[in-house]
C-alpha cells in the first residue's frame, strides 16, 4: 500500500512571511532572501493510493501551494476550512471562471462559515457557476471521506467575527494528526488540547507570537493568540513523547523562530517541542 501523508505546505500567519509593506527588521532580511520567505499555514493530505489530495485552509498563497504538491502526481478532492480569517479561506477565489474553472470541488465548512460564504456575493460565484460544492460539519462529528481516513472538526476559542472557528483531526488507519492554527488562549482549552494529544500523533498548533513583546505598533489585544513561551510553561509537564508531538506553526511575521533568531529555535527545541516546516511530512497509514 502506497502511503497516506500530511504535507506541510506553509507555517506563516495569514500575511506570509515577509509581510506586505514591511520595513522593519523582522522583515528586511527576508525581503532580500526568498529563500527564507514562508506561505500562510496550510496542510495537504495527501492520499497516493487514490491520487487525491485535500487542503487545510487555502490560502492567498495556494498557487504556490498546490505547485509544492505536483511531484505526487494527485488531483485535488476537496478543502476543510477552519474560519473566516482572510489566510485560511480567500484562496477559493482562485477556484472561479478567471483562473481554475474547477468543477464542484467540496469545500467542507461550519455552519457560520458556510452562511458567510453564501452571503458573500464573490464566493457565492462560486457556487452559483458549481466551481464549489458546499458540505456541511457538525462538531465532534466524525466524518469518513474514504476508508482510510476521517476528520473530526472541533470549535476552539477565537475571534469569531464572521464564523465560527475549529480545528480538525485527521484520522488515518494507524496515525492521525491534529491541525489548529488559530485559538485567542488556552485558558479555556487547555485540557481539551491535552485530551487531543494523548489520542493523536502529531498536532500543528497556534505558535503565532513567541513572545508577545514582539508587538510594538498594535495593541496585542485585539490579536490574542498564545505565546509559544506561555504554551511550552503550561505544557511542560507532558511527557517527552508528547510535548515532541507539538509543532508550532503560524508564526507571524515578527516571531523570533522566523527570523532565524537561533535562541528562540533552540530554546522550543531544547524543551523537549517541535517546529513545523514548509515541506516536511509526515505518514498516518
Amino acid at each position: 500500500m502506497k502511503k497516506i501523508f500530511i504535507y506541510v505546505l506553509g507555517t506563516a500567519q495569514d500575511g506570509g512571511y515577509p509581510h506586505i509593506a514591511c520595513n522593519q527588521n523582522c522583515c528586511q532580511e527576508a525581503w532580500k532572501n526568498p529563500e527564507v520567505h514562508r506561505f500562510p499555514s496550510s496542510l495537504a493530505l495527501v492520499d497516493m493510493n487514490r491520487q487525491k489530495y485535500w487542503l487545510f485552509d487555502i490560502t492567498p498563497e495556494v498557487k504556490s501551494q498546490i505547485h509544492m504538491l505536483n511531484d505526487f502526481g494527485c488531483s485535488l478532492a476537496g478543502v476543510f476550512i477552519t474560519h473566516a480569517h482572510i489566510g485560511h479561506y480567500m484562496g477559493l477565489v482562485n477556484f472561479g471562471l478567471e483562473v481554475l474553472n474547477t468543477d464542484k470541488i467540496p469545500v467542507y465548512t461550519m455552519p457560520r462559515m458556510r452562511d458567510y460564504i453564501e452571503n458573500n456575493s464573490m464566493l457565492k460565484q462560486l457556487i452559483d457557476s458549481d466551481n464549489i460544492e458546499l458540505i456541511s460539519l457538525l462538531k465532534n462529528n466524525i466524518l469518513p471521506i474514504n476508508s482510510s481516513i476521517s476528520i473530526n472538526a472541533f470549535e476552539v476559542p477565537h475571534r469569531n467575527e464572521l464564523s465560527e472557528t475549529v480545528g480538525f483531526e485527521i484520522i488515518g488507519n494507524k496515525k492521525s494528526a491534529v491541525y489548529l492554527p488559530d485559538i485567542d488562549s488556552w485558558d479555556t482549552f487547555e485540557d481539551n488540547l491535552v485530551n487531543l494529544v494523548d489520542r493523536n500523533d502529531i498536532l500543528f498548533v497556534d505558535g503565532t507570537f513567541y513572545s508577545k513583546d514582539e508587538i510594538k505598533n498594535r495593541n496585542i489585544e485585539k490579536i490574542p493568540h498564545p505565546e509559544i513561551l506561555d504554551s511550552m510553561r503550561r505544557f511542560s509537564n507532558l511527557s517527552s513523547t508528547n510535548k515532541k508531538k507539538l509543532y508550532f506553526t503560524h508564526f507571524n511575521h515578527t516571531n523570533y523562530i522566523l527570523r532565524n533568531d537561533k535562541e528562540a529555535y533552540n530554546n522550543v527545541v531544547d524543551l523537549g517541542f517541535s517546529i513545523a516546516e514548509e515541506g516536511q511530512t509526515f505518514s498516518i497509514n
